[in-house]
């Protein structure tokens, strides 16, 4: 197989077991024949003979020389999920961060799906966890590596590309989000070396010299988020007494950087959606206005009713009496809550030219259909939905679509502050809002433009309490996962109601014109002994084209 002046052509992606062509070929050149050439490999079918052949051409394409290669590939791991699919890919393969749970250490790895479901690829790090998993171009960023401080750049043949050490700049635990802004930067959600809090810090590092990164931005979300622990019956008091329950009053899991106007939007699984400024001015918060109330005669920032009556052995107890029937037999906020909800770390030293710091001043007025204000209080505060318009709750993933609006995964635990905050008729839903700035900067309304609600029989079969996301694809069409089927997150209290109901996560492909199901990718989560249930099963998907190189 040597000849002068000579292209080696290989295909990557090779003939499937049924005789369907996914092939892509893959062309290097040499000048000479004594030139070793080195040929990537990618797609490779698990337990299976697969066959590569390299064919070496001239210049015109002439073929000159061939050879077929077998390569006998290993079992996947024994607690990668049963995947079925249904439906058609048009194109791309489909990559999931998958949480699997061996006894003797967590582990998550990127799995990758070809236009079949089936697991063409997946992750195999020295570092067990790879959090978050976010694909961008030929590439792959992953979050953990030594000490959990790192994001690492890779190839899909395992080269590292770029790697940043946040741990020199006083951070540590890179957690659920790293967004690559258009100059290159990164945007990192990670925790602060010297704070007994977790999940409440965004920076933004310039990695020019990734050996000596540079802090662009930091963003402690304290200093803009409210400590909501008195609405959810899922969360207890703040404090560091407990290190992973307690310790984690907002638990933030997204970032997304907003080009119109330089500022970034981020997402707190239990106090809404924020857009900041670099310098950490609220611009709008995307919330329900009972985020805003509080009763806390005594002023320290903790509901007076929730504090009275907690006791940590009763979850019954983990929640405030934050609201009352009125006159007119609506659900309202009780007349003990008032409008001093104040963000962890107090009033901001920051200074609002126009107003005091508020939460109303930046809170987004509902409006319905017709783009007229809805003035339903209780719809307003969040404790009712509206027949054009509901608030989020608990929710991921908020990303900007291509026509300006937000998208957001609304888990909806906890819905309308309902008690029990789950029960079979919950749901989760994935719902587009359009936002209107006010002209002094600060808040504006909020429109419901489009929702796509996870069905089932009973509802909650879809429904996922935590994790998830959808994002837009080049078709036009969303991608929707929903990650945490069946999750351990589900109380003891509610399991046996849960019965044998599906566990693990499902991926699907949605047209918004009219919400038909282009496919579906369903991943079965395999339980025994020594791979117990988690709480959750995937955190997020991508839809992406594999690429090979090789260094």
């Amino acid at each position: 197989m040597y000849h002068d002046g000579f292209l080696f052509s290989e295909t990557i992606l090779f003939l499937s077991k049924n005789g369907t062509v996914l092939a892509v070929p893959k062309h290097v050149s040499a000048k000479d024949a004594a030139e070793t050439v080195k040929i990537p490999v990618l797609g490779l079918f698990a337990a299976y003979k697969n066959k590569v052949t390299v064919t070496a051409t001239d210049e015109g394409g002439k073929a000159l020389d061939e050879k077929t290669f077998t390569i006998k590939t290993g079992d996947l791991p024994k607690d990668f999920p049963a995947i079925e699919m249904s439906g058609k890919i048009e194109s791309g393969w489909t990559m999931v961060n998958w949480l699997r749970t061996p006894r003797s250490r967590t582990e998550m790895n990127g799995i990758a799906l070809d236009e079949l479901g089936r697991v063409r690829w997946y992750s195999d790090l020295p570092f067990p966890v790879c959090f978050p998993i976010v694909v961008k171009d030929d590439t792959f960023y992953c979050g953990g590596g030594e000490g959990e401080s790192h994001v690492t750049k890779y190839d899909f043949m395992g080269y590292v590309l770029e790697d940043i050490d946040v741990a020199p700049l006083g951070y540590k635990n890179v957690h659920h989000e790293v967004f690559i802004k258009p100059n290159g930067n990164y945007l990192i959600g990670v925790d602060k070396k010297d704070s007994g809090y977790i999940e409440d810090r965004v920076i933004e590092i310039n990695p020019g010299d990734p050996a000596n990164p540079q802090l662009r931005h930091a963003w402690n979300l304290n200093d803009t988020l409210p400590d909501l622990a008195d609405l959810f019956m899922d969360m207890q008091p703040t404090s560091t007494e407990i290190p992973g329950q307690t310790n984690n009053p907002l638990h933030h899991n997204a970032i997304f950087y907003d080009e119109s106007d330089d500022s970034i939007i981020v997402g707190s699984q239990t106090a809404g959606i924020l857009k900041l400024s670099n310098s950490g001015y609220i611009k709008w918060y995307l919330a329900p206005h009972l985020f805003g109330l509080i009763d806390d005669a005594d002023g320290d920032g903790l509901s007076d009713s929730f504090m009275a009556k907690y006791d940590p052995a009763n979850q019954l107890t983990w929640v405030g009496d934050y609201s009352q029937t009125n006159d007119d037999g609506k659900v309202v906020a009780g007349e003990k809550y008032v409008n001093k909800r104040a963000p962890i770390n107090g009033i901001p030293y920051q200074v609002y030219s126009e107003f005091e710091f508020a939460y109303p001043e930046f809170f987004l007025t509902p409006l319905d259909k017709d783009g007229k204000e809805i003035e339903d209080l209780s719809v307003k505060q969040g404790l009712m939905p509206h027949e054009d318009f509901s608030w989020p709750f608990r929710g991921h993933n908020p990303t900007i679509l291509k026509n300006g609006n937000l998208m957001i995964f609304d888990n909806g635990l906890s819905r309308n502050f309902e008690f029990p905050p789950i029960s079979q008729n919950h749901f989760s839903r994935v719902v587009e809002y359009k936002i209107v700035p006010d002209k002094d900067g600060y808040g504006g309304t909020i429109q419901q433009i489009w929702e796509y609600v996870l069905e089932n029989d009973p509802m909650w079969y879809s429904m996922s309490l935590i994790v998830s996301g959808a994002n837009e694809l080049e078709n036009g069409n969303r991608l929707v996962t929903s990650g945490s089927l069946g999750s351990s997150f589900i109380p003891e209290m509610f399991r046996k109601a849960y019965g044998d109901g599906p566990t693990g996560a499902f991926i699907v492909e949605i047209d918004p014109k009219d919400n038909s199901e282009k496919n579906r990718i369903t991943l079965d989560r395999y339980i025994d002994n020594n791979y117990p249930i988690n709480e959750f099963s995937a955190f997020r998907a991508y839809r992406f084209e594999i690429l090979a190189t090789l260094k």
